[in-house]
């Protein structure tokens, strides 16, 4: 016979939230009952509903929007949440991401300074489809638009063995691209390093575009990080 497990108080406060939100007392988009209504309801303080709205939004359950509070976000759409896929691969994730970092860089660079006019044109017009897709949510889309425009900038940058390389690394993040789109944090980090990549390419300054690239991949990174230790940290109070 298993020993009773103690389970920490912002767990059992946001397993009750995400009950609710996963069968449909709060369709996704619906604003969540507010702070001091649901500490009156669940008998808590509200440093803990924050903590288990914070918790939630790191998994993927809630949108915190500010000034307007917590909604029901998008269901992840499979059986294990995004951030838990993200910790069960934390140690591959980091690998490639080290890579990337030493390889995209340069090929930012190189694709500033000689991609074509031709092929610009096809990565501004990528941003600009990735960029609907964040804004309108489309997680799936967001994965394969990012592994693209990534990819076309390897591509851009005339280096052969820099496309090998991207092609080995570009199948070991397709599940790091559809997980980490699921959590909101990560969407909305998305959206101004793009932004500052394809102005430095598209105006042609090698040096911006790469330091631009390095600051990206520093802060996918950070957002990993960011997901496995706030989860983790919750776990174990």
């Amino acid at each position: 016979m298993e020993p009773i497990k103690r389970v920490p108080i912002v767990q059992q406060v946001s397993d009750r939230i995400r009950t609710t939100i996963a069968d449909g007392t709060y369709p996704p988009g619906e604003k969540l009952p507010p702070e001091m209504e649901l500490c009156s309801a669940l008998h808590v303080g509200r440093g803990t509903i924050r903590e288990a709205f914070r918790l939630l939004e790191a998994q993927g359950y809630v949108e915190i929007k500010p000034g307007r509070g917590a909604f029901a976000a998008k269901p992840v759409g499979d059986d294990m949440g995004a951030v838990e896929w993200l910790i069960q691969n934390e140690k591959e994730l980091r690998n490639a991401i080290e890579v990337r970092r030493a390889l995209e860089p340069l090929a930012a660079r190189r694709m500033a300074e000689r991609g074509s006019s031709a092929e610009i044109r096809k990565l501004d017009e990528l941003y600009e489809c990735l960029m609907d897709a964040l804004q309108r949510g489309d997680t799936a889309l967001c994965g394969q638009l990012d592994e693209e425009f990534h990819s076309a900038i390897v591509a851009g940058s005339g280096n052969q063995l820099l496309q090998s390389i991207n092609q080995q690394i570009t199948q070991g993040m397709k599940g790091f691209r559809a997980k980490t789109f699921q959590v909101p944090q990560n969407v909305r980090n998305a959206v101004e390093p793009h932004t500052r990549i394809m102005a430095a390419i598209r105006e042609r300054d090698g040096e911006r575009a790469e330091n631009e690239m390095r600051t990206h991949l520093d802060m996918v990174e950070a957002d990993l990080q960011q997901n496995v230790t706030q989860v983790a940290g919750q776990n174990d109070r």
